[in-house]
């Protein structure tokens, strides 16, 4: 019987092939979306669950009155480890530096994690070459992940061999790591002992029961209680933290809630993503009804004298099944294959360096059984729809031809479907088209600084002589400063795009309580002025940086004047916790947002730099953007006469500040092309259902031609009552759609106002798309022979 289902079905979809064809066309692309939204869903839904023991694995929180992070004291895990039974094992995992790895005439600087000893004991990353029971037991050990082995060594194992770390020191390579999963919040290429950074002095110095920068992770023994360990805590904070730290909190978070706690918008994506995928599903599901719909009803006859020999119920609608699922089946091979090849590629493309997808059978499983399973419901729901409408004409007029007694069976859920279909493409419309405005808003937007004509060089390029780079350094500024293209420069840690996530709490002297918290971070001479940051009242650095020196010159921001109840600020003294100095503040800058306009602007505060020197950043303001080749080639020069591992690059600051809004381009571009999908997909569907209302009124339009109604009459005839269904799904998609709107707009600080043009152009471009494919049918009906349209039942 099987066989003869699909000898019947390949003869129908052949003699079909343009719905066929189209039904394939739709699916193939829409399942590869949904695959491609599904697989992220899966691998955020599971992320760090490969780690075995990661219903005991937790990480220390601080929390303070003003806010709560992922941070704490760095000496805390030995007295957690000393004092609480509770806890099986401890590790920290520190990203003070990446060090240098020479092995032969090989130079390797990557991602670097500083762990302790029991860090194998706690997370489950897995081993290609070494012990992991033994791997971090020697201090001078270092652990490489697979791509950094196979640079260093070629594919050879490298356990027991010897690398020199940033020319000082060697280590012993004592284990290779197996990729690391993409969605693992730790990610690393390189190892190495904490014991490592207490021989750093400035580390060493940091390290205290103040300054909160250590990431702490603790797997806790079977059966304990969290709650009861963390109401112990606040003894641990009052017998050993700092005094300006005793008002601190420490709290254990679930390792399993630690993506979400580092990204809060985390969730909102996984769930985006499957709300997408299931819209974007129901509208393919809901064109492959109609199309079905379409192609099938010519066959009420066939049907009908299949009843009228005996077949049952279970047969027609098997018959159709096996159609259905041939066409989904190709699709969803289709499908695959357009994912893996083109969707993925390019997702990973848009995801700039972060989790990217792939797909394997031993890891993905779930995904590709979710998809099947998917598309086996979508199979079934699409044959068996049309099989039970034909079932239930009557079988004497379906076997003279006629297609239904009632012209308006089935009518009311077939408007439904195309109501549905074209809401969810003008919620999709309306979505791209907001995304879009306030991307364009942030980048149009005021900054409070200028970034035209300005070129930022990176000058830290780990220097093998460094007095000879402070020599030679000093030579290239006194170039600049003589150079007549060059309107002002400055040599800095930070740049208005790249500052650090460096916080403390700063008070006016002679009053503690009134504590603000500050980003704070290392001035530069000509800092302000490069950089066209204008000053409210006061001065920047000076020139003669030891007058800056005496007094610990700082320069506030607009924000942190108000937050500290100030209306004047130049001349007044702060107070930072945990420090006996006193700095004076000479300056107070206009706010300007030195980060993505999605955040408030915090208070803000640079120390004086010291002398200027080569730093991180060397960045020059150009008298005319025509002279960058010159200075580059110039710098580019000069750089190379000084001994160092890396070369000199640059970048454009206006480049960098697009930059920074990229991840949120590139979603606006995903659910651009979603919606494309969607709207062409929707079209498709009322491809089909314009197709079976000109078949049906097929003889009612010939009477009407003979009667004399011309082609744009009969066009305006068929097409009205489409046009009304768009309108109608118009009229409720576009409330959903302003109000998910609103509130994804919400999230950004600074957003632009939703515009009554946004719902416009939405309507504007989904009538017309409609317009255009309803009309082509209705043309092609209405110019058909009415000799041919009579005779027809």
């Amino acid at each position: 019987m099987l066989k003869n289902y699909l000898k019947i079905a390949i003869r129908n979809l052949w003699k079909n092939r343009l719905f066929t064809i189209i039904n394939c066309m739709g699916l193939s692309v829409g399942l590869a979306c949904v695959v491609v939204l599904i697989l992220f869903a899966q691998k955020c839904l599971t992320w760090d669950r490969f780690h075995t023991q990661i219903d005991r694995i937790y990480y220390v929180k601080t929390q303070t009155n003003e806010q709560t992070y992922n941070q704490t004291v760095y000496p805390i895990l030995d007295q957690l480890l000393r004092n609480y039974p509770e806890i099986e094992a401890g590790t920290h995992i520190q990203t003070w530096s990446n060090p240098w790895i020479h092995y032969g005439t090989k130079n390797v600087q990557e991602r670097t994690a500083y762990v302790d000893p029991a860090f194998f004991r706690i997370f489950s990353f897995a081993f290609k070459y070494g012990d992991r029971s033994t791997a971090l037991r020697d201090k001078q050990s270092i652990i490489l992940s697979e791509k950094i082995a196979l640079n260093l060594f070629g594919d050879t194992n490298p356990v027991g061999k010897i690398v020199t770390i940033n020319d000082t020191s060697q280590c012993t390579v004592t284990g290779v790591l197996d990729k690391i999963p993409a969605n693992s919040s730790q990610q690393f290429d390189v190892i190495l002992p904490t014991a490592i950074l207490l021989d750093s002095p400035g580390f060493k110095e940091n390290a205290d029961w103040y300054n909160s920068f250590a990431s702490v992770f603790v797997l806790l023994r079977p059966g304990a209680d969290k709650a009861r360990l963390e109401a112990k805590f606040p003894q641990l904070v009052n017998a050993h933290f700092s005094p300006e730290a005793k008002d601190r909190t420490v709290l254990l978070g679930a390792y399993r809630e630690y993506i979400h706690d580092e990204n809060p918008t985390f969730s909102g994506l996984i769930y985006g993503a499957i709300v997408i995928a299931l819209f974007l599903l129901l509208i393919i599901s809901i064109n492959l009804i109609n199309l079905n719909m379409a192609s099938a009803l010519p066959r009420a006859k066939e049907i009908a004298m299949r009843q009228v020999v005996g077949a049952t119920r279970k047969l027609v609608v098997g018959q159709f099944w096996v159609e259905s699922g041939l066409v989904v089946m190709v699709s969803v091979v289709l499908s695959v294959l357009f994912a893996i090849h083109y969707l993925i590629p390019g997702f990973n493309q848009l995801r700039d360096g972060n989790m990217q997808l792939d797909i394997t059978w031993a890891n993905d499983y779930p995904t590709i059984l979710t998809i099947l399973g998917v598309a086996l419901l979508v199979a079934g729901v699409a044959g068996t729809y049309p099989a039970l409408y034909l079932l239930g004409l009557k079988t004497t007029e379906a076997v003279k031809g006629k297609i239904s007694a009632d012209p308006h069976r089935g009518q009311l859920r077939q408007n439904a479907l195309i109501i549905v279909q074209f809401a969810l493409s003008i919620i999709f419309i309306i979505g791209t088209i907001g995304m879009r405005q306030q991307i364009q808003y942030m980048k149009q937007a005021d900054l409070g600084f200028n970034k035209q004509n300005v070129l930022v060089f990176r000058t830290d390029l780990a220097y093998k002589d460094e007095q000879t780079a402070i020599s030679q350094g000093r030579d290239i500024l006194d170039g600049l400063r003589r150079d007549a293209s060059v309107a002002a420069f400055t040599s800095s840690e930070v740049t208005p795009v790249q500052y650090w996530s460096n916080y403390n709490s700063y008070f006016p002297e002679g009053n503690e309580a009134r504590q603000v918290k500050f980003r704070h971070v290392t001035g530069a001479i000509n800092y302000f002025e490069t950089y066209g940051i204008p000053l409210v009242e006061g001065r920047s650095f000076s020139d003669i940086p030891t007058a800056d020196s005496v007094i610990n010159a700082v320069v506030i921001n607009e924000t942190a004047m108000k937050a500290l109840g100030w209306t004047t600020a130049v001349g007044k003294k702060l107070r930072q916790l945990n420090d006996d100095k006193s700095y004076t503040v000479i300056g107070v800058t206009k706010d300007f947002h030195y980060q993505s306009l999605k955040e408030h602007i915090e208070p803000l505060l640079h120390w004086a730099g010291g002398p200027q020197t080569l730093n991180s950043y060397l960045s020059v303001r150009l008298t005319d953007e025509s002279k960058a080749s010159a200075l580059v080639q110039k710098l580019e020069a000069q750089f190379k006469k000084i001994p160092a591992r890396r070369a000199l690059s640059y970048f454009y600051l206006s480049d960098e500040v697009d930059k920074a809004y990229r991840p949120i381009d590139n979603i606006w571009r995903m659910i651009g092309f979603v919606a494309m999908i969607a709207i062409l997909t929707a079209c498709a569907g009322i491809f089909g259902l314009i197709s079976l209302v000109t078949k049906r009124r097929t003889k009612e339009i010939g009477v009407r031609k003979v009667l004399g109604a011309s082609v744009l009459n009969i066009t305006a005839l068929l097409s009205r009552d489409f046009l009304k269904l768009v309108l109608l799904a118009f009229l409720i998609g576009s409330p959903i759609a302003w109000w998910l709107g609103n509130t994804l707009l919400s999230y950004f600080a600074y957003r632009a106002e939703a515009q009554w043009w946004y719902v416009a152009l939405a309507g504007v471009l989904t009538v017309s798309i409609a317009l255009l494919t309803v009309s082509y049918q209705s043309v092609k009906a209405a110019l058909m022979n009415p000799v041919k349209s009579l005779r027809t039942e």
